[in-house]
């Protein structure tokens, strides 16, 4: 498929509702489970969609918009939304991060037309890009976080399923 800003808004518009479907008023078991070290719950997987909402996806936008390829985007803590959302409920979370996303979706409207996703960037480990690239980058990072979190509930109850993990691939996905 290639790159369509409509229908790249199309899943960013949705990606709030859907966590917050998936998410509210479920148990703390279910949104602060992990899947063991070096692995992320539910929960900051939304602190991390919020803060990377709050200072890349617009922000880097903008660079591209007002400086091409001469600057440089700024690096991301990726885990900064852990410290800056600790907590937090998990409903002000998800709040905070519908928030900031329509704002952003407001922002893209404003700033990019079609003939700017052509335009190029630099980002600090891949060089140059150019903004179709980081817009879809955008959607793709949604859905990957939607499916971190469907996976890692999944795999708490892996040895509950018994024989049926056989036909559950989602259970021993990395």
């Amino acid at each position: 498929m290639e790159f369509s800003l409509d229908l790249a808004k199309e899943v960013l518009r949705r990606t709030p509702s859907v966590v917050r479907v998936m998410l509210s008023d479920l148990s703390e078991q279910w949104i602060a489970s992990d899947e063991g070290p070096e692995t992320w719950t539910p929960y900051q997987v939304v602190g991390h969609l919020t803060h990377i909402d709050e200072c890349d996806w617009i922000d880097r936008t903008r660079v591209i918009l007002e400086h091409g390829p001469d600057h440089t985007f700024d690096p991301v803590d990726r885990e900064a939304g852990f410290l800056r959302f600790k907590g937090w409920s998990l409903g002000d979370l998800l709040d905070r991060f519908s928030s900031v996303r329509s704002s952003n979706l407001a922002s893209l409207d404003q700033l990019v037309g079609a003939s700017d996703l052509g335009r190029i960037g630099t980002h600090p480990d891949f060089g140059a890009v150019t903004l179709s690239e980081l817009l879809a980058t955008w959607v793709v990072h949604d859905l990957n976080h939607v499916r971190q979190i469907v996976t890692t509930m999944a795999k708490q109850y892996g040895r509950a399923v018994g024989p049926w993990r056989a036909f559950l691939p989602i259970i021993d996905a990395d």
